[in-house]
This record gives C-alpha cells, structure tokens and sequence, in this order.
C-alpha cells in the first residue's frame, strides 16, 4: 500500500517516483487511484448493513480519483456547488450526493434543487426558512436533514477539529433542531434523514458508540413525540490516521459503532475522506538548497511547502518523510519550503541519509486536504498532480503557468 524501496529507489503501484518526478518536475502530488479503490472497498466490506459511502469531497477532488468512486457505485459529500459541479463532471449520480456545509448560499441550495440531490443537511434557522420558502414555491427535489451538535467530550483534538462541540460554528443544537423537525413535518417537507459529524482525527473510536446512543435516543424521540421515521442517518466522518507510525485504524470497529442504528432500521450513510484518500496520495519534492549548522540545525529547503501543505501550520500536523533514494540515516535536518514565513516546514528534527541537493524526498499521507488547499501565495503556481493505476501513470493536473497568476482583463 505504501511506496517501497525497489533497487534503492521508491516504486509505487509499479511506477518509479524519481522517473515521474524528473519528468513532471517537483513540487508533484501522485495519488494511487488502486490505493483509493481498495480503501472505499475497505469501508464497504467493513459496514455489514444497509449503508451508502458518499466519500467526502473536500479531503480530495482530483477527477480521476472521483472516478474510482463512480466506479465503486458509491457518492460523495460535497460542501459547496463548486464540488457539486466536479461531482457531476464526473458523473456520480446526484441521488448519491450530499450536500454540507455551513455556509450554503440561496444560489448553491436553488442550483443543487434543480438538478436533485439525495438530502442537504441544514447548519442553520436561516438555511430552513430559506429551503422552507423554496418549496412553497417550487417545491424541492432532494431530501432535508438537519445537522444536530450532540454534545461530547472532544478535549483531546485540535481546537479546529472539534467541529461538533457546543460552541463551535456548525450544525444545530438538540433543542432547536429538535423543534425545526417538528416544524418541517408539519409543513411537508420531505424530512428524511439526521446529520452529525462531531469532528476529525478522532482515535478514540468509543466517542462514535456514544454518540450513535445519543443519535438514536433524539430518532426515537422524533419518532414519538413528532410521529416522523427517518430513513438515513448521516453520520460524518472523524475517523483518525496515525501519520507517523502509520498504522491502520480498526475499520471495523469504527463501522460496529454505528450498527445499533442501523439495527434500528436507519440507512448509515458515511461521509469518509481522509481515511480513504490520505494513505492514497504522496508529495514528491526536490531539495534545493542545503544548510548545515545553521544556528546549531541542519536545514533541508525544498521546493514544497504551506503552499502545498496548509494543514502542518494550520494544525501542526504531522506527515513522514523519506528520501527517494534509499540510504542510511545519518543526520539530523529540518525540512523546510521556500515560503516567506517561519512556519513554513515540512518536518523538524528528523534523521535522514545525507540526502544531496536536486535529490528528491517523498511525504507520505499526502492524500487528504493537500492538494483541495492550495494557494499561491509568493506567486507560486500551484503543482502538477499525477494518477498511478495498474502500474501507469496518467497527468491528472497540470502545473500551473506563471500566466495564471495574473488577473486577466475583460
């Protein structure tokens, strides 16, 4: 699954990384469309009841990879009408798409009603009067459900994570949610489903039992006191990586949390991202300069950085690097980019072979919201992107131009 040493250098799916960087140049994201594949196969093995993936647009939307989702007869989760635009570029049936997001405009809610999606989850009072004034109207072609903040203990993530905790930006509390249903039964609209996702990089797999207990006592109280019988129960995503060990999630585990709601008669439905796309996808960079005992540290500057990878400043993640061509570590370097900032690195402290410059290193998990948060800030055009499938090699992207960084005039 992951790229290997073949004759000293790294091989992926067959296909050599330091050919394809030489011959896309660097920075270069390559994502294993057969690493994707088999992991939305691995979720759906996993899940042993009625379920639909609708794998979640914004970790990657890379066209060849929502392919392999089209292919496996699963959806995806989308969270503006630009992912609903690729979505449907690559021909993934509306009735399995989702859509999210907390900042729905009237324009994206109208233009995803007239082409008919499965449900939209509603974040807001605002949001339902505005989907309750539309089908007075003209009526409406996909089902509602309304994201519900079922208050847990998220202590241990990032601050940015925690999505579902009381204070946080999206979805709606119990109480209010509670009475938009009873609002939305009486006037007819089609209420079809519960929506919650609590938050992401979650490790700690009882919180998904907990909160599938509370889920289910807020369904069967609708179902009671509001006389409505949903049919779906969307329950996010959240499922949490190691990126540096690298070790698998128990994805079944996962999956069992939410079987005493599926027991209850709901269709699950998955809003997987990361999970599925991290491991599938990898950033090759070139070392361009060396700078050894610079304030007592060794820096490695290479030609990826926040640009390419948002999320290590933005929530001090963590991704593993290693060199391209195999060797034995030696020394003790900092990683960093090109960029105009301190908080451009990649890694810190870590030992590697005493990598030369125009050599090539790879960062793994790679795959997951790298290549969807690009910005060209310093005026960088943003990487190529490369798709490996049955050992070939396909140019998803192209690098971008120095032209694209101008505005043009009309």
């Amino acid at each position: 699954m992951l790229p290997e040493y073949k004759d000293g250098v790294l091989s992926w799916g067959g296909v050599n990384l330091e050919k394809i960087a030489q011959e896309y140049g660097t920075p270069l994201f390559a994502f294993s469309a057969d690493v994707f594949s088999r992991r939305i196969k691995l979720v759906s093995e996993s899940a042993k009841y009625p379920h639909l993936l609708c794998f979640s647009m914004k970790s990657n939307n890379n066209y060849h990879l929502l392919n392999e989702v089209r292919l496996a007869g699963a959806g995806v989760d989308v969270v503006s009408y630009g992912e609903f635009f690729i979505a449907q570029r690559c021909g993934i049936d509306p009735k399995k798409i989702v859509f999210s997001g907390v900042g729905k405009s009237d324009y994206e809610i109208t233009q995803v009603n007239n082409s008919g999606i499965l449900l939209l989850n509603i974040e807001s009072e605002s949001e339902y009067r505005f989907v309750k004034k539309l089908f007075s109207e003209v009526g409406l072609n996909f089902g509602i459900s309304f994201r519900v903040k079922f208050e847990l203990s998220l202590d241990r993530l990032h601050p940015y994570l925690g999505v579902g905790k009381k204070d946080s930006k999206f979805g709606i509390s119990e109480e209010v949610a509670f009475e938009l249903y009873e609002d939305a039964v009486k006037s007819n609209l089609p209420v079809e489903g519960l929506h919650f996702h609590i938050g992401s990089q979650i490790k700690d797999l009882e919180i998904f039992y907990e909160v599938s207990k509370s889920a289910l006592n807020f369904v069967e109280k609708l179902e009671k006191e509001v006389g409505v019988k949903l049919r779906y129960v969307d329950v996010g995503g959240g499922l949490g990586l190691d990126y540096e060990n690298l070790t698998e999630p128990p994805i079944d585990r996962y999956t069992d949390a939410f079987k005493v709601l599926a027991d209850a008669g709901y269709k699950i439905i998955f809003e997987l991202g990361r999970f599925i796309s991290a491991p599938a996808g990898v950033l090759i960079t070139k070392v361009l300069r060396k700078k050894k005992r610079e304030g007592l540290k060794n820096f490695l500057v290479v030609d990826a950085g926040m640009t390419e990878l948002l999320r290590i400043p933005l929530y001090k993640a963590y991704h593993k690097v290693i060199p391209v061509r195999d060797g034995v570590a030696k020394e003790k370097f900092d990683i960093v980019g090109p960029i105009c900032e301190n908080s451009d690195y990649i890694l810190q402290d870590v030992f590697l072979a005493d990598v030369e410059e125009g050599e090539f290193l790879c960062v793994l998990y790679a795959g997951a919201y790298t290549s969807t948060m690009l910005m060209n800030y310093n005026g960088r055009p943003f990487p190529a992107e490369v798709v490996i499938k049955d050992g070939k090699t396909t140019l998803a992207r192209e690098r971008g131009k120095w032209e694209d960084l101008i505005p043009r005039p009309n």
